[in-house]
Parts: structure tokens; sequence; C-alpha cells
């Protein structure tokens, strides 16, 4: 029960309220995995963090149970951040699943349940990234080619201060996205080139 104020509620005038009608129907967001062509806007695939929350991961964490969060969470990407919040690299599914720890185990003779995601990441200093300015305007085709060039299944997008010059991750386009909101079945992690590539060709 709220408790009456006058004194703090003297500027506030209460609002008039009406009866709830019968047969009210609710008011629902919009379907997020609409059907997009090559031609509509790219921010219709894009992922927005201000929207769906990041998921993150420490860098110490084992990448069995990195990827036990991902199958959770139903994400195929992981922001590793260290104990400042700052992002240090990503991990992917297929980073755990593919070759990365195999080679790791024959070449340093450890246990898999020893790695952790760290090692097996792709660190900062080898990400490119898009600037939120650039696909504000784009069609999902842009982002399809740029993808495809960079031949990775994912490319996080920041926005960067004009003051300070820093940036800011808000959010991300992935294959698998732009995949399901074109109602394609090959979900699969293939190799962006071809898939991407067959999609222009089928869809475009």
């Amino acid at each position: 029960m709220i408790q009456k104020d006058s004194y703090m509620l003297r500027n506030y005038k209460p609002r008039y309220s009406i009866p709830l009608q019968s047969g009210v129907t609710i008011r629902r967001p919009s379907d997020p995995h609409g059907w997009v062509r090559m031609d509509d806007p790219a921010l219709s695939v894009f992922t927005d963090f201000l929207v769906v929350p990041p998921r993150t991961v420490d860098p110490h964490v084992p990448i069995d149970r990195a990827l036990s969060q991902m199958k959770r969470q139903k994400v195929r990407l992981l922001l590793v951040v260290d104990e400042q919040e700052e992002v240090i690299g990503v991990a992917t599914a297929k980073d755990i699943q593919g070759e990365k720890p195999i080679k790791m185990i024959q070449n340093t003779r450890v246990e898999r349940s020893s790695l952790v995601v760290r090692d097996i990441m792709t660190p900062q200093a080898q990400m490119s990234v898009l600037n939120m300015i650039s696909v504000q305007d784009a069609q999902v085709g842009h982002i399809v080619a740029t993808l495809q060039q960079l031949e990775r299944q994912h490319t996080l997008v920041v926005e960067v201060d004009e003051a300070t010059g820093r940036q800011c991750i808000r959010g991300m386009f992935s294959t698998s996205q732009i995949q399901k909101q074109m109602h394609r079945d090959d979900l699969e992690e293939i190799p962006p080139a071809h898939s991407l590539a067959e999609i222009v060709k089928n869809v475009g």
C-alpha cells in the first residue's frame, strides 16, 4: 500500500483511469525474426545490445563450460571480458568444437579439461569491427558482402565517441541470424564465403 504524502505529491496530479473492456487483447512486439531480403535495412538483422543483453564469459572459464553456457543461452558467440568488464576477445562455438582445441592438445599435450576460453578465443587485437554509423543506412546485402569478405560468421558493431574516439560495442551481425531471417534451413557453421554466397544466389 502506497503511503499518502501530501508534501511529496503536491506537484503530481493523478491520471484518469478508465474501465478495462471485455475482449481486450495484448500488444506484442513485432516478430524480431521476420522475413528479410538483400535490399532490406541492415538493422533488421542487427542484434542490438540495448535490446538483447550481450552474453559474456570470463577468460579463465573452461571451454566446455563456456560451450554449455552457449547452449543454455542459445547463442554461438560470447564476448570475453576481463575484471574491468573490458572486451579482450570473442569465443565462438566453432572455436570450441573445431580444430583449435585439438591442435592445442596435440602441441602441448595438455588435457582438454585444462583448456580455458583464453586459449581458444580470438583476441581483441585480431578483430575487425564495423562502425555503427556505417551500417545505419546499409542494406542486408552490404552485411552479407562484409561477412563474406572477412570470412567470419560474426562481426561486432561499435559506437565511437566523437570527443574521445573511444569505442563501445553496440551489437553484432551474424550469418546464422541472417540465414534465419531469410528462412533458410542451412544454419550450420559453414565457412561464410560459401554459405553467404549461396544465400545471395538463392534469395537475392
